[in-house]
């Protein structure tokens, strides 16, 4: 008995290992591993509320909203995630959560939609920090509306433009920007 339970021990360790393990199996190379901790730097030093100072969303111009938090970052997870929030306290409110994995700058998007895309930093500047689709999970259907890329803009230690693709019937469909810009009181 003891030797099969030995034995079952020693195929389910590695196995339930692997399950566990990042889906990219092979690490960044030294430059971009350089390059995502840099990348991770700016996010984490973006804690704070954001207002809303223009932008569009989906084709269509929002309003300036100078009274309330319309993103917020903080720094989680003993410093090894960033939380961001869109739409600070709407029905709407989107979470996404910036972490490092095997040297990759990745996000998760929670999106209000109820699907949740996966994204990878892409090449890029100092100034931008782009991400592409890696996966969408919970959605049953590739036609449907999902966010199909992201970009922070940095303007300035307090202006930022967030930028998000959107991807409808496998195509792009009409994306979103929002400026804003960080304040310790509105």
């Amino acid at each position: 008995m003891k030797s099969i339970i030995a034995a079952v021990i020693s195929i389910a360790t590695p196995l339930l290992l692997t399950g566990c393990s990042s889906p990219q199996s092979v690490p960044a190379d030294a430059d971009e591993r350089s390059m995502s901790e840099t990348r991770f730097e700016l996010l984490t030093s973006l804690a704070g509320e954001w207002y809303l100072v223009g932008g569009e969303r989906l084709g269509e111009p929002v309003e300036p909203r100078p009274d309330e938090p319309f993103m917020t970052y903080s720094v989680s997870s003993g410093g090894n995630s960033v939380i961001e929030k869109l739409f600070v306290g709407k029905p709407n409110e989107m979470i996404s959560i910036y972490y490092l994995d095997m040297g990759r700058l990745n996000m998760d998007h929670y999106c209000s939609l109820g699907n949740q895309p996966r994204m990878v930093a892409a090449p890029g500047t100092e100034s931008m920090i782009s991400f592409e689709l890696v996966a969408v999970s919970d959605m049953p259907d590739p036609n449907d509306l999902h966010i199909s890329s992201h970009a922070l803009e940095l303007n300035g230690p307090e202006d930022m433009t967030a930028y998000w693709g959107a991807t409808k019937d496998e195509k792009p469909s009409l994306g979103s920007r929002y400026n804003v810009r960080r304040m310790t009181q509105p």
